[in-house]
């Protein structure tokens, strides 16, 4: 499924052999999928050289999957995952991410290089040379909650390394304030799909910060499901006399 998870000297070693190739600096944006998404910030998607976060709402991982069905579409190259769980998680979610689920979502998972620390400095300072690596197509901090500083010091080494930072922050009522680029809401939909889409990963996506731009009538909130058939994101159908969608 992936690479073996290295220690933290292997890693250091790995990303220095990988960048030593840099490609040139660009400030690109990854696609979210869905062109209502992408509109509502200001670079047209997800701006590397940048951090994004992922909040889930209270006792729900649905971001994972939402990150996941996202990095899908990412050009070729490595993902690093690193997946750092506190003892008092409530979902108690330990594991790396489940091969088999990411494939459904579009994403290979032989492309991950899977890290997971036994301490919050140790993820911290994992993600932090992950993003300067430009040689890596994302970084994704799963369950990392940094502070004020550290979550300043991972902006300044996207900037430098040009990266595509994902930030799948622990679930909480009430998440700090954020330096990030963007910060966005997703909540798993579980009720009352039409019948012709059971099963189907469903989410509740809000932008509740975008750097550089005001968040007010286009973020959200947008009913989103991934389409197995055609492997993309694409806007749920309106529940009978529901709301309406926003159209694509």
């Amino acid at each position: 499924m992936t690479d073996p998870i290295p220690t933290i000297a292997a890693l250091r070693e790995r990303l220095s052999i990988m960048d030593r190739v840099r490609p040139p600096k660009g400030r690109t944006a990854l696609s979210l999928g869905l062109s209502c998404l992408d509109a509502a910030l200001a670079g047209g998607g997800l701006v590397r050289g940048g951090c994004h976060e992922f909040l889930p709402a209270p006792a729900d991982a649905g971001a994972l999957g939402f990150v996941a069905s996202i990095l899908s579409g990412l050009p070729p190259g490595p993902i690093l995952w690193c997946r750092h769980r506190d003892k008092g998680d409530p979902l108690g979610h330990a594991d790396m991410p489940y091969g088999p689920g990411l494939a459904a979502l579009g994403l290979d998972a032989s492309r991950l290089i899977l890290v997971r620390p036994d301490s919050l400095d140790d993820a911290l300072w994992v993600l932090e040379e992950a993003l300067r690596c430009s040689a890596l197509a994302a970084v994704v901090g799963d369950g990392v909650l940094p502070g004020a500083v550290a979550l300043r010091r991972l902006q300044l080494a996207a900037e430098d390394g040009d990266a595509l930072g994902l930030l799948i922050l622990p679930p909480l009522a009430r998440p700090p304030p954020s330096v990030a680029l963007t910060r966005w809401r997703v909540t798993s939909m579980r009720d009352g799909p039409p019948q012709e889409e059971g099963g189907r990963p469903r989410w509740q996506v809000s932008l509740l910060r975008a750097r550089g731009g005001g968040v007010g009538t286009g973020s959200g909130p947008w009913e989103v499901i991934w389409d197995d058939t055609a492997f993309r994101l694409r806007l749920a159908q309106p529940l009978a006399n529901g709301p309406v969608a926003a159209a694509e």
